[in-house]
């Protein structure tokens, strides 16, 4: 009987010839803060699978830093793990890494794009606008929230193209109301080919464990090769960590599978940045057999309890500074 599995999509920056440590430090930072992140939407959604991109939620974040002052800011700073002082400090290495994982490549498809939506008429510092252009090549884009059906079309249909139509519907007129002023966007997608396919003829019907011990019967793929793997222990937890890379070798899906007497929730709780860190370096290549649920995963998370558990909580009250986006707030 299989078991259940942690996921984690990993962009390995293997190879990538951009000069000097930065985009490695940066992605470091991000494990960290993806860490943090998961652990505080573990800790609201209890029962469900989690996806989110760490990746997407960090230059979201960043992109409202951009526009924040004081103790706003000042949260967004600890919790993203920022340093310096000045913006060109804090994402000119964000700016590289957004630039490296862009770069078009002909093995496989990853498109990364931010967008602004202002509402018609509302005035916003020109500072704010060129930053965002600047560090993370936003579309400024402007639309009337008046009409709150059209504005949820218009935003979606643009997360649906920047998504090559695998997200739709994103936003419904309940999203927004008439006093909104400004949707900040972000969409990531990726579509690659594995460097080891799977075969079609060798994926099977077989029992699956879910939580609770209740056994659920899915297609399960299977495969045979050399790739990168261990076995870990985090006091007296036992697991195994896979890596499959995709066709390219810069971005793979790293799987934890924990022993038999091992809860995943218990394995979750050992996350930490140097955890994920000495997968990396101990994992060695061995042929193996694998066997793969086929799955498919939606989920819509709110991110305002997590951050609010990250002691982000400023953007949610009264104590809000938004003042560098525009003086009206």
């Amino acid at each position: 009987m299989k078991r259940p599995l942690i996921l984690l999509f990993a962009v390995t920056l293997a190879g990538v010839s951009v000069s000097s440590a930065a985009p490695r430090l940066w992605g470091d930072t991000i494990t960290e803060f993806a860490v943090d992140l998961h652990q505080a939407i573990r800790s609201v959604n209890t029962e469900e699978n989690i996806i989110f991109s760490p990746l997407g939620a960090t230059l979201i974040l960043g992109m409202i830093k951009l526009g924040a002052r004081g103790a706003t800011s000042q949260q967004i700073k600890e919790v993203l793990k920022l340093q310096g002082n000045q913006e060109s400090e804090e994402f000119s290495e964000l700016q590289k890494l957004v630039s490296v994982i862009s770069e078009e490549n002909k093995e496989f498809a990853f498109n990364l794009a931010n967008a602004l939506y202002l509402q018609e008429g509302f005035h916003v510092k020109e500072q704010y606008l060129h930053s965002n252009r600047d560090f993370f090549k936003s579309e400024i884009k402007l639309v009337n929230f008046q009409d709150l059906k059209a504005s949820a079309k218009i935003i979606s249909a643009w997360v649906e193209r920047q998504t090559n139509g695998k997200i739709k519907h994103m936003f419904s007129s309940g999203d927004f109301e008439p006093l909104s002023k400004l949707v900040l966007v972000n969409a990531v997608y990726f579509r690659g080919e594995w460097k080891h396919k799977f075969s079609p003829d060798a994926t099977h019907p077989q029992d699956f464990k879910v939580k609770k011990g209740n056994v659920t019967k899915i297609p399960m793929m299977h495969l045979q090769t050399a790739t990168n793997i261990d076995i870990f222990s985090e006091n007296d937890l036992e697991y195994q960590v896979l890596e499959l890379p995709y066709k390219g070798d810069k971005i793979s899906l790293v799987l934890a599978l924990p022993a038999e007497n091992v809860e995943i929730e218990a394995l979750e709780k050992t996350l930490t940045k140097p955890v994920l860190r000495e997968w990396k370096t101990k994992m060695t290549q061995e042929t193996v057999e694998i066997s793969l649920p086929r799955f498919k995963i939606e989920q819509k998370v709110d991110l305002k309890h997590a951050l609010l558990n990250l002691k982000v909580t400023n953007l949610f009250d009264q104590n809000c500074d938004l003042s560098g986006i525009t003086g009206d707030i």
